[in-house]
């Protein structure tokens, strides 16, 4: 079975220095920030920099603002699919058929759940909750 859903994608830059990391996330708990997933740095769609997934886009957007840390905002796409049937290559053959190119994804399977994380142009967003909507 998979699941979905639209979610925000932060990008940040954070110093070059041991600890960075560390001291942000420090500053989340002390905010009650939770994330869904982070992972970075990378070279892609907006920027280098370090990617969080909040449980709340407005919560990480009023922390981001109170710490004056700029960030940058994409829309992705969460998938989970908790089958180990391969509904997930299914699911990445009916995006191809329907002409949507998968610009970046990012994918972990742990206990055979996978998650990934999409990211699509944004004039072929509307076409991938067709494509994921569909049982």
């Amino acid at each position: 079975m998979i699941e979905w859903t639209r979610v925000t994608d932060f990008v940040l830059r954070l110093s070059h220095r041991p600890g960075e990391l560390a001291r942000l996330l420090t500053q989340m708990r002390e905010a009650d920030v939770e994330i869904v997933g982070m992972w970075g740095p990378v070279i892609g769609r907006a920027s280098v920099g370090f990617h969080f997934i909040a449980q709340s886009p407005d919560q990480f957007r009023s922390f981001a603002s109170d710490a004056e840390i700029p960030i940058t905002e994409i829309s992705a796409f969460l998938v989970n699919d908790k089958s180990t049937s391969g509904s997930f290559a299914a699911r990445l053959d009916s995006i191809a058929g329907a002409g949507i190119n998968i610009e970046t994804i990012q994918s972990l399977t742990i206990d055979g759940s996978l998650s990934a994380v999409i990211w699509v142009n944004e004039s072929e967003e509307n076409r991938l909750i067709e494509v994921l909507s569909k049982s």
